[in-house]
């Protein structure tokens, strides 16, 4: 079974405040007389579901091309946090009870909490987010991929970025922005495919569960 757990891009997306919003212009159409239909995009590389890449959070950081394919796709587990601000080591400590056995089964954690219930076109910036010393926790427990349904790792208002640095650490690639609403929580095959942009920050991807 397949579970497509990306946001859809339209221009109602909701993108980060002060971020360039989601523009899908139609260049060529065929009921004017082209011979085909073409459209033009424009938008940040962060809004929809994305991958992060350490390019977003370090001058010297890999860009979205260089992300290895390997970490991208894989065992992966889903996991429900009702959570209201920061999700801290004890949250994580009593959802997984055996965190590197857990882990090393499956090495990429997809966190669900209240954000996957937010539409597509509603900005809500009272997310769930991670404490810094969590995404230490799960680096240290050999943790390779965190995926997110809220908009960030860190808070709104946050302008260090503690958790996207931490994840960085440990070399933990970073999914924002997921839905992940009528995903049960267990294990599954993670495809997590972003764009290949040169030296890009980050990329929009098509992100699926396969069980």
């Amino acid at each position: 079974m397949l579970y497509d757990v990306t946001r859809i891009l339209t221009p109602r997306t909701a993108v980060f405040p002060g971020d360039t919003p989601v523009s899908i212009t139609p260049m060529l159409q065929m009921h004017s007389g082209n011979s085909c239909n073409v459209t033009a995009i424009t938008m940040s590389a962060h809004a929809g579901t994305h991958v992060d890449a350490p390019r977003h959070y370090s001058d010297d950081g890999a860009g979205i091309d260089a992300i290895s394919l390997d970490v991208l796709i894989g065992p992966a587990r889903v996991m429900t946090l009702d959570v209201a601000g920061a999700i801290t080591v004890t949250d994580l400590q009593n959802a997984i009870r055996d965190a590197s056995h857990a882990i090393r089964d499956a090495p990429r954690l997809l966190i669900r909490t209240r954000a996957s219930d937010v539409p597509d076109d509603v900005w809500d910036d009272a997310f769930a987010y991670f404490d810094p010393r969590a995404a230490d926790w799960l680096g240290a427990n050999g943790l390779r991929l965190i995926g997110t349904d809220a908009p960030s790792v860190d808070p709104a208002t946050s302008q260090a970025l503690p958790a996207h640095h931490a994840f960085l650490r440990h070399g933990v690639v970073i999914i924002e922005n997921l839905r992940l609403q009528g995903v049960p929580d267990g294990e599954y095959e993670l495809l997590a495919l972003p764009l290949k942009i040169a030296g890009g920050d980050a990329g929009p991807a098509r992100v699926v569960l396969r069980r």
